[in-house]
């Protein structure tokens, strides 16, 4: 297996023990994925089941981190085929972010995989300036990540719509200010625009960033503000 195909697929489960319930495992063999970041697993890993738990590690090398600031809330998960020798980190070395379990880094030689669960802005924008330090500061990793001559895919549930397409609902209308909807849009801006690349320009109708879903819904639904993917 080489980098160029690896085959790399995000999911916010919205409860991993909830998802195992509605085919996880089922859609997993099917996709057969190489590298698989999930966003709201919401649960210890001992609190999966047994049979579980012991079907994934067979065959994926698991980092599993869920939230220890909140019980059943937030979390992220990255696994990896164990063949291909990824190294995982937890979070990004800033408590205020990594209690709420949010990002894993993933290293093979010059390849980073970055995925996890990027904050809401909550009802009221009240988690507005979090989730853009939030996104300032993850920047600064990529770009030093970059300094070091790696190459870096970033994934997972973004909770920012920076088109129309990535926005939920058939309509267009930009909506009130004051509203979560607005914040993912305006956050949008933080990322540097080269660093975006659409990630589904070879998938025939798609268009914009990776088809994301809604959360808890497989892969390959129709994008949902937060289903987006960069890369470079």
């Amino acid at each position: 297996m080489t980098t160029a195909t690896l085959n790399c697929c995000t999911w916010n489960v919205n409860g991993f023990r909830s998802a195992l319930g509605k085919g996880f495992m089922d859609w997993l063999e099917q996709a057969d994925p190489d590298l698989l970041s999930l966003q709201e697993i919401r649960a210890q890993w001992d609190e999966v089941d047994l049979g579980v738990r012991r079907a994934l590690e067979s065959a994926f090398d698991i980092c599993w981190y869920p939230c220890v600031s909140k019980k059943g809330y937030a979390g992220s998960a990255t696994l990896s085929k164990r063949e291909l020798g990824f190294s995982h980190t937890r979070g990004l070395g800033i408590e205020a972010y990594d209690q709420e379990g949010r990002i894993i880094i993933s290293t093979r030689g010059d390849l980073a995989f970055i995925g996890g669960y990027f904050p809401n802005a909550s009802a009221g924008l009240v988690r507005l300036p979090f989730k853009r330090q939030f996104a300032r500061d993850l920047a600064a990793v990529i770009r030093a990540r970059h300094a070091l001559g790696q190459s870096v895919i970033l994934t997972g549930d973004m909770n920012v719509a920076p088109e129309p397409i990535d926005r939920p609902g058939p309509t267009t209308t930009a909506p009130a200010p004051a509203s979560p909807t607005r914040s993912v849009r305006i956050s949008a801006p933080t990322w540097p625009k080269a660093w975006w690349t659409s990630c589904a320009s070879a998938i025939p109708g798609c268009r914009g960033c990776t088809p994301g879903g809604p959360p808890g819904a497989a892969p390959g639904a129709r994008t949902w503000a937060g289903g987006s993917t960069i890369s470079w």
